[in-house]
């Protein structure tokens, strides 16, 4: 009788044991995150954010993915859009995966974005940083000189018969041709938006935000435009807002000039994505225009988030 109790005692122990065992081994996991899926992390070692680089040139971005699952594969973005996937040479993927990818620049300021995929098909958060490509110099067309060659059989020493030039003729010396007062429904052909600079980089909720343009101004003479900012979510139509309007002359060549700061965020809420882009603004009908990048490719947009 006394060992059949002993036997009964030790079994409770023993399951008392294995019950205390497994909260433990579910505490554990629960710390642990064991089964819960991960992201692979990436870093953009090359270019820095805002560099600059010229039209045309080879750009080498330089990243560094790392998963314990192993990277299988990199994607390169620029402005959103995947221009390059780069695979793993080992089949499984590789914990930690070095990789240069190259994109050929165009000229505007461009959002360049890095994504990483894991051996189970989880992606990262894309890493992005921001450039600007300067377009190269705009060389004038020179006009040929009127050649006038003399007569038949007489000799180059006589002196030769006045050439005039027709006054609808283009000549070197003529000053350039502003455009009208009221300017149409495009900006006239050498005013152009290079980039767009947000500031600060990282804005908070309540925070009002000013934007930074490079403009380019080709004409030979200065030109004066009423323009904005305006800001749209990805993927929307509508814009989210507006800066107020600025009148602002621009010098013949480069040169930035800062909007109205009046647009913010305000509320509680989670990080917002957004995109700047410059508009100008009809004086007559009041109908707004997006400035062109010289390529003709459309607005230069920058990306930009706005967190708690």
């Amino acid at each position: 009788m006394h060992s059949k109790f002993i036997r009964a005692m030790l079994l409770l122990l023993i399951l008392a044991s294995v019950g205390v065992l497994a909260c433990d081994l579910s505490t554990v996991t629960n710390l642990v995150g064991l089964g819960a899926p991960t992201k692979p992390k990436v870093t953009i070692v090359s270019p820095t954010n805002n560099a600059q680089f010229s039209e045309g040139e080879e750009i080498q971005i330089q990243s560094t993915s790392t998963d314990p699952k192993g990277v299988v594969r990199v994607e390169l973005l620029v402005n959103g859009a995947t221009v390059a996937t780069d695979v793993s040479p080992v089949p499984q993927g590789q914990t930690l995966f070095n990789l240069i990818q190259r994109w050929k620049a165009t000229p505007g300021q461009h959002t360049i974005g890095v994504r990483a995929y894991n051996a189970s098909g989880v992606a990262s958060d894309p890493v992005l940083v921001t450039i600007v490509v300067v377009p190269a110099a705009v060389q004038p067309t020179p006009i040929p000189t009127p050649v006038v060659q003399p007569p038949f059989g007489v000799s180059p020493t006589v002196p030769q018969p006045t050439v005039t030039v027709p006054s609808t003729m283009p000549t070197a010396t003529r000053a350039p041709t502003r455009p009208p007062a009221s300017p149409t429904v495009a900006a006239p052909p050498g005013v152009y938006a290079l980039a767009i600079r947000v500031e600060p980089r990282d804005p908070k909720r309540g925070q009002f935000v000013k934007f930074t343009v490079t403009f380019l101004n080709t004409t030979g003479a200065p030109q004066a435009y009423r323009w904005r900012i305006r800001i749209f979510e990805p993927d929307k139509r509508n814009s989210f807002g507006d800066t107020a309007p600025v009148d602002t002359t621009f010098p013949v060549g480069q040169s930035e000039h800062a909007s109205a700061e009046n647009w913010r965020v305000t509320g509680a809420g989670d990080c917002m994505q957004f995109f700047a882009r410059v508009f100008w603004i009809d004086p007559s009908t009041r109908q707004e225009t997006e400035f062109s990048k010289p390529d003709g490719t459309g607005g230069p947009a920058t990306a930009f988030q706005v967190c708690p």
